[in-house]
This record gives structure tokens, C-alpha cells and sequence, in this order.
């Protein structure tokens, strides 16, 4: 793990996890570019859903990165990954069902 002028100042042990919060770091970085605009268009239509579900997302992406910056590194992760996913989904449907209303004009 880790090169050139600072490999010799982590253990392997402080490599991993550090490799394994960045990982967990980026990951969150690549859906946020999701997750805001069909949380904003949900919240049109159905606002105190989109919030809720806004919400069990944030907590499902609060436990990833946890269980993945711990000490067992990428195996604890499913859980987090699982509300998350599962949160996502439900807000896309949910954002589905909101341009539908937009489209009807209700």
C-alpha cells in the first residue's frame, strides 16, 4: 500500500484503513451526482416522502462508510449498502410517480 515519500509512515494495518475510508469517500462521491437531483424531484411532488426517504438514505450511507472504515473494512459494509440501495430505489420511484403528477398537472 502506499508509495514514494510517505509508504514508510503508515503500518499496512493504517494503509488499509485509510485506503478502505477513501474508498467509502469516493463511493459516496459518485452517487451524491444521483441521489440530490431525484431527491429534489420527488420533493415536488411528494415532499414528506422524499425527505424520509432523503433521510434513510443519509443513514444507510452513515453505516457504509462506518462499517467500511472499520476494522473488517469492505465485509461490513452490507448493511448500510442495503438501506442505501433500497432507499435510492424507492426515491427513484417515488420521483417516477412525481413528474407523472407534474404531467397530469395535479
Amino acid at each position: 500500500m502506499g508509495n514514494g515519500r510517505y509508504s514508510d509512515k503508515l503500518s499496512y494495518k493504517e494503509w488499509f484503513e485509510f485506503n478502505n475510508a477513501q474508498r467509502a469517500h469516493y463511493n459516496f462521491v459518485e452517487q451524491v451526482g444521483i441521489v440530490i437531483p431525484v431527491t429534489l424531484v420527488a420533493g415536488i411532488g411528494f415532499p414528506l416522502i422524499a425527505s424520509g426517504l432523503g433521510s434513510s438514505y443519509a443513514v444507510g450511507r452513515l453505516l457504509y462508510t462506518l462499517g467500511y472504515s472499520s476494522k473488517e473494512g469492505p465485509k461490513k459494509r452490507e448493511t448500510g449498502a442495503m438501506i442505501s440501495g433500497i432507499s435510492l430505489m424507492a426515491q427513484l420511484g417515488v420521483a417516477a410517480l412525481s413528474g407523472i403528477k407534474i404531467l397530469r398537472g395535479r
